[in-house]
C-alpha cells in the first residue's frame, strides 16, 4: 500500500461473504489473501479478532476518531482483510470518516446485502468504496466503482485504472478518484 496508509482489518470468515473462488481459487487453494500468508499467523488472527470485538464496542467511533486525529493520516484503508459485517458497523465507519474529513478513506466490499448503507458511505467526499469482483461474482451490481482481477472480462474496459500495487509509485491515484480498478491476481 505505502508508508502513508493506515489500515484497520477484520477477520474475513466472520465478516465477509466469500464465494467458491475465495475459498478454493483456481487450483483448490485459498484465493482470498485474508485467508493465507501472514494473515494466518496466530498473532495476526488474534489481532483481527480483537479488532472485530473493538468495533462492536460503544466507544469504537470515539476511540477511532481520537486515534485518527492524533496521528492525522493522509490515507486510511478499511478492510484489506475482512469486510462490513452489519448496517450498524457501516454507520460507525461513516461517522468516523465524516468526522475525519482530512483523511482519504477507501475500502472494497463484497457485502451486497448491505448495499444501501454502503452507497451512503461512498457519498462522503473523502471515502471511496469499491465492489470486489471475482470469477464467481463477475458483474458489479451495487452502483459503486469496482475492483477486479486483470483476467476478468469486466477489466477490459478502457475506463479502468490498472493498479500497480505500489501506492507511492502511482501517487495514490485510486485514493483520489472513484475509478474502477483492475489488478493482477497474486
Amino acid at each position: 500500500m505505502g508508508p502513508e496508509v493506515y489500515i484497520f482489518n477484520l477477520p474475513p470468515k466472520e465478516t465477509c461473504t466469500p464465494t467458491y473462488w475465495c475459498l478454493n481459487g483456481r487450483d483448490g487453494k485459498v484465493a482470498c489473501y485474508g485467508l493465507r500468508n501472514n494473515f494466518m499467523l496466530p498473532s495476526v488472527v488474534l489481532s483481527l479478532q480483537n479488532r472485530l470485538e473493538a468495533s462492536k464496542q460503544e466507544d469504537f467511533v470515539d476511540r477511532m476518531i481520537g486515534e485518527l486525529k492524533k496521528k492525522n493520516p493522509t490515507y486510511f484503508r478499511f478492510h484489506s482483510s475482512g469486510d462490513f459485517y452489519s448496517e450498524e458497523y457501516v454507520g460507525k465507519v461513516f461517522d468516523i470518516a465524516k468526522e475525519c474529513s482530512n483523511t482519504l478513506f477507501r475500502t472494497t466490499t463484497r457485502r451486497r446485502d448491505l448495499a444501501e448503507p454502503i452507497r451512503e458511505l461512498n457519498k462522503l467526499p473523502n471515502f471511496i468504496v469499491r465492489e470486489s469482483l471475482d470469477v464467481n461474482r463477475d458483474k458489479p451490481v451495487m452502483g459503486l466503482p469496482f475492483a477486479a482481477m486483470s483476467h476478468m472480462a469486466v477489466s477490459k474496459n478502457d475506463d479502468l485504472y490498472k493498479c500497480v500495487d505500489d501506492c507511492v509509485k502511482c501517487e495514490y491515484s485510486c485514493w483520489k478518484e472513484p475509478v474502477s480498478i483492475f489488478f493482477d491476481e497474486f
